[in-house]
């Protein structure tokens, strides 16, 4: 069962008649799902208790629920979406998936379903083995309406350009793969990664990459909606540059102990960016939290 709470415009966004949309066969699977909003006052002027109402829930509904804001001309919104152990981990012997479910899996499958590009750093491609973005039926009606390709690009923020381009992620992808440096980069190496076909977005003067600089130069391409898959350091220098609009986070009923990094591993902020909570979602003991920068 999943059990949630939703704030704000997200209320709106799952409340109503369930949706009539198909998924394909590997898309069929949906969570029996309960979402808690506040149904109004009584006749007292008290609010009226939260409503729990267990349904399952399409993968169309859960796209509405998780749908992106609408931003201001050439603007773009940079979300994140980690899991968590629920002792800080990010992840177990160096991987993520160790720390996933089923559920993690699904609303991860619904936030690339409606990004246009999947931002990620270079050494989470080649811990991860990054493979490009599929298209998926479910989501193919949804995509063509918005003007989007049939599947999200993967663009990788790699200052070296360190990266093997000879990888599927390079040569197999339905929509070109970006890669996001410094103005100042190896020119050797810009020139291979466009040979391999990768679309090169330059973010930042020197050979680093600025990460204030990421969202703005991706929307230029009309790359508005983007999701940000990590890895901890990448994710620290978004939020500790305050490109950071939203955090979608998983937290996994397992303890890991370990020196593993937390979600973020980046310079410590001088002073603590206050987020907000939008919406929480619960199966199984996960937890789907959804906070948005305030």
């Amino acid at each position: 069962m999943i059990a949630g709470t939703a704030t704000g415009t997200d209320t709106e966004a799952v409340s109503g008649a369930p949706g009539s949309g198909t998924a394909g066969a590997a898309d069929s699977r949906t969570a029996d799902a309960g979402v808690s909003r506040t149904t109004g006052s009584d006749d007292s002027g008290t609010a009226a208790p939260a409503d729990f109402t267990d349904r399952r829930w399409s993968l169309d509904e859960l796209a509405d629920f998780y749908a992106y804001p609408r931003t201001g001309e050439g603007a773009g919104w940079l979300r994140a979406n980690m899991v968590s152990s629920l002792d800080g981990a990010a992840h177990h012997e160096g991987r993520s998936q160790p720390l996933s479910s089923d559920a993690d899996m699904r609303i991860f499958g619904v936030l690339r379903g409606l990004a246009d590009a999947v931002v990620v750093g270079a050494e989470t491609v080649r811990k991860e083995g990054y493979r490009p973005a599929r298209a998926r039926e479910a989501f193919a009606a949804r995509r063509a309406a918005a003007g989007q390709h049939p599947a999200p690009a993967v663009a990788v923020v790699t200052a070296s350009l360190d990266l093997d381009f000879s990888q599927p992620l390079f040569t197999e992808p339905l929509v070109p793969t970006v890669v996001v440096t410094g103005a100042g980069a190896d020119e050797d190496r810009v020139r291979t990664a466009r040979k391999a076909g990768a679309e090169i977005v330059f973010a930042g003067e020197g050979g680093a990459v600025d990460p204030s600089r990421v969202v703005g130069a991706l929307a230029a391409r009309g790359l508005t909606r983007l999701l940000t898959e990590g890895g901890p350091r990448l994710l620290g220098q978004f939020a500790g540059s305050g490109a950071l609009d939203e955090l979608c986070l998983s937290l996994a009923p397992l303890v890991v102990a370990g020196d593993a990094s937390r979600i973020m591993n980046a310079p410590v902020t001088t002073v603590p960016e206050r987020f907000v909570l939008a919406s929480v979602l619960e199966e199984a003991g996960f937890l789907f939290t959804r906070y948005r920068r305030s």
